[in-house]
């Protein structure tokens, strides 16, 4: 079955007719194969010049920075940086910084010794454009090739957790959807059927373990079948979960707390990196929510949606990174 194209903001945007919304801005340079630090969060007016050389570039949540690039900030800005060491580095207003390469200096927030080296790797894999399908990815057929597909999670994701909720679209006309979940060891673990549009894991049936799961949906009217859909998902070792837990608890911490647009880009694109899917949605989403006018939330937000093939959700997120891109 033929897969999904992965469609780039740019490549959209001819497709949506916006060429003219991207007329305006300078596009964001490639991220170095081995960047130094990546922009985390950005207020106001912040200025990239590049150790390369050329005009002033805007700063943008997700840039890569190299040694050499000089981060500038205007009055009423500032900037969050995440560093190779694992530091999450505040630059002022007023202020600019020059990347030289790891930096001792103190944490923006949060315990100094910073953030482990695999979350660093995890964030730039996302933001490098890097992360790779697994076979678990590459194997989840789509039925219906030609309507949209009406599984909304988890598809095409690991999941942190041993007992996953389901989420999915109405079809026309149904008044009942069956939802089943098995694995190719175990088989069949267990067959429920509802009205609504979700349901969460059955109180009677036992967590999952680590390995690869299908669930599948089938929308009926009374006694007819309308349409049946499968995806994929997979759990992680306890250990393995465990770790990236608190991970996750220790980049709230050093960059600001949850109600900081870098701790939930950084968090985003650490489990992006992971091949987390369904959590990074739910951290570009809050970040989407905590930074209305910036169109880089928008874009992390439909580059996830394209890696599980919602590309209808991926389209309306990357057309409103468009409405917002420009100089303010």
């Amino acid at each position: 079955m033929a897969r999904h194209p992965i469609v780039p903001p740019i490549a959209l945007a001819a497709i949506l007719g916006l060429g003219s919304v991207l007329a305006r801005p300078a596009p964001v340079p490639a991220a170095p194969a081995d960047p130094v630090a990546v922009i985390a969060a950005v207020k106001g007016r912040v200025d990239i010049g590049s150790s390369h050389g050329g005009p002033l570039q805007r700063a943008v949540f997700g840039r890569a920075l190299e040694r050499g690039d000089r981060v500038t900030v205007a009055a009423g800005g500032a900037a969050t940086l995440f560093f190779n060491d694992g530091n999450v580095i505040e630059v002022a207003e007023k202020s600019s910084l020059t990347v030289s390469g790891r930096v001792g200096g103190k944490p923006a927030a949060g315990p100094a010794s910073g953030l482990p080296g695999e979350v660093y790797a995890s964030v730039t894999r996302f933001v490098a454009g890097g992360s790779r399908e697994t076979g678990l990815v590459a194997g989840s057929a789509l039925r219906g090739t030609d309507q949209a597909p009406i599984q909304l999670a988890p598809r095409r994701t690991a999941v942190l957790t041993d007992k996953p909720s389901f989420a999915w679209r109405a079809v026309e006309g149904a008044t009942r959807y069956r939802v089943s979940v098995s694995s190719a060891d175990k088989g069949d673990l267990w067959t429920r059927e509802v009205a609504g549009l979700s349901i969460g894991w059955p109180a009677d049936a036992a967590g999952i373990a680590a390995g690869d799961y299908l669930w599948e949906i089938e929308a009926f009217a009374d006694a007819r079948s309308l349409r049946k859909e499968s995806s994929v998902f997979s759990a992680l070792e306890p250990a393995k979960a465990a770790t990236i837990r608190g991970n996750l608890d220790r980049i709230r911490d050093t960059a600001g707390g949850s109600d900081s647009p870098a701790a939930r880009y950084l968090a985003g694109s650490y489990l992006s990196g992971l091949g987390l899917y369904q959590d990074a949605t739910e951290q570009f989403g809050a970040l989407c929510r905590l930074s209305p006018s910036s169109p880089a939330p928008h874009e992390a937000l439909g580059n996830v949606y394209t890696k599980v093939g919602l590309m209808e959700l991926a389209a309306a997120e990357f057309k409103q990174a468009l409405a917002l891109t420009g100089e303010p």
